[in-house]
């Protein structure tokens, strides 16, 4: 793959900076790596940041059209309450949830498991669900 090719919206140089600056390296050390200078670095990470940025903001604000409701658990709530809370909240309000209790439970594991300690919760979080059942799950309010 040569350094220009895309992967998306970055470059296949940009994702390899990115990698490199998370495992703390600095623009020095990865600009002798990648046999660059220290500026350059600086830019491509700097470019590769705002467009993570902004393919952010747009996923937002078309997610943010087609969700139909959002439900909040709060910090202490037991894992095990939220599948069975889930699906008679959407079922209140009409909508056939895409998902049992093990999906649901299992999304909520792997999609935030920085909210969670212990089988509970020890952060906010939000559960999206949209018209046609589908639903996710975020640490942050959208």
């Amino acid at each position: 793959m040569s350094k220009k090719e895309r992967i998306g919206l970055l470059t296949e140089r940009q994702l390899e900076i990115l990698d490199l600056r998370k495992r703390n390296m600095s623009y020095d050390e990865i600009a002798k790596k990648l046999g660059t200078t220290p500026e350059n670095v600086y830019i491509l990470e700097k470019r590769a940041l705002r467009n993570l940025r902004l393919a952010f903001e747009t996923i937002k604000a078309a997610v943010a059209g087609n969700i139909v409701m959002k439900v909040k658990f709060e910090k202490g709530t037991k894992l095990v309450n939220i599948p069975p809370a889930l699906v008679s909240k959407a079922d209140e309000a009409g909508i056939k949830l895409k998902g049992n209790f093990t999906k649901i439970f299992d999304d909520i594991r792997y999609s935030v498991p920085d909210s969670i300690s212990k089988n509970e919760l020890v952060k906010d979080i939000y559960v999206y669900i949209m018209s046609d059942g589908t639903f996710f799950i975020a640490s942050e309010n959208l």
